[in-house]
């Protein structure tokens, strides 16, 4: 498996080569019509993704809030591609990346029925720090981790 890095202008480009990916990962009806429009807006925009070949296997996404924080927007493995580490080496290279950029911390936003995911944020050293209540009524689960060590 090989990773690919892109920021800026080249990880907006290919965002619209993203949208099947990602309507394969989550496959919960959002179509992600708007993710190249919002990936735009994003300041610092990070992407990685991970190919087998020319197989897109999974990605990882996020963007900067501070000089500081980065917050890791959305991500995913290609449900034929899951349980052989794709996810976890993907968040390890960004956290490697995003420490060598000088961020200080990540945080991310899960839902419970993301259990795969929460489960490998908590063992990755994400600390739940809080809630949200999604306009949807439902509950995202807030997650922090530091990325130099104390």
């Amino acid at each position: 498996m090989d990773l690919q890095l892109l920021t800026g202008p080249r990880a907006t480009a290919f965002i619209p080569d993203l949208v099947p990916l990602a309507r394969a990962v989550f496959g919960d009806g959002d179509d992600f019509s708007t993710l190249p429009a919002d990936a735009a807006e994003k300041p610092g925009l990070m992407l990685l993704l991970a190919w087998e070949g020319d197989d897109l296997l999974g990605f990882k996404m996020g963007y900067r809030r501070s000089d500081a924080h980065f917050y890791s927007w959305l991500g995913g493995v290609h449900p034929g591609a899951r349980g052989q580490g794709v996810a976890r080496r993907l968040m390890t290279a960004q956290h490697d990346w995003l420490a060598s950029q000088g961020y200080t911390h990540v945080t991310t936003e899960t839902y419970n029925r993301y259990r795969e995911m929460l489960l490998l944020n908590i063992t990755s050293g994400f600390d739940i720090v809080g809630t949200l209540t999604t306009l949807k009524g439902e509950t995202k689960i807030v997650l922090r981790r530091d990325l130099i060590p104390d």
